[in-house]
């Protein structure tokens, strides 16, 4: 099944999540490992190519994750949730689908502030969308950093609550995006 239904999440969704969740793991870990790097160890360059390449997909991956949660209806929250565990499921559903757009975004920002675009493996190059801006550059290195630590929390609670409803609560949440 392709779609989601009632009950379970669709094809669809659970491609996307994953990979886009794959993505978020890769990235973060890739992006925490270069900021030891001195600039001219040897990994800095194919790590920092890596990170933008892997960031553009990121963002591609997170836009079409968050298109198709707006066409596609997700599953009813199992019933046994308590009311603040439906609000906060809501919430880190939302704050989760802004973080996997704004984080990749900012990267994208940083990337290009000085004017050139972005090469994907250097197979094709994503152009500079803004003019070259160093006060802008600053400002978005900021938001990258603290994104990025704010998107580990959020994905590590996020994992952390369908690990506890489906082994504790034994409500099949987790199951549903297997």
């Amino acid at each position: 099944m392709l779609t989601n239904s009632h009950q379970r999440y669709g094809l669809v969704s659970k491609v996307l999540h994953w990979t886009v969740a794959g993505l978020i793991i890769a990235l973060l870990w890739l992006g925490w490992y270069m900021v030891d790097l001195d600039y001219y160890h040897r990994w800095y360059t194919v790590s920092l190519d890596w990170h933008k390449s892997l960031g553009m997909l990121a963002l591609t991956a997170g836009a079409m994750h968050v298109v198709w949660a707006v066409v596609t209806r997700a599953p009813a929250l199992p019933a046994s949730l308590a009311p603040w565990e439906r609000l906060s499921a809501r919430a880190m559903y939302v704050t989760l689908f802004v973080m996997m757009v704004a984080m990749p975004l900012t990267g994208y920002v940083v990337s290009t502030s000085a004017g050139d675009g972005v090469s994907i493996f250097d197979w094709f190059e994503v152009p500079a969308l803004l003019p070259e801006h160093a006060g802008l550059r600053d400002l978005a290195i900021e938001l990258h950093t603290y994104l990025a630590y704010a998107t580990a929390v959020l994905a590590s609670l996020h994992a952390l609550a369908a690990i506890k409803h489906q082994f504790v609560d034994r409500d099949g949440t987790l199951r549903r995006m297997i």
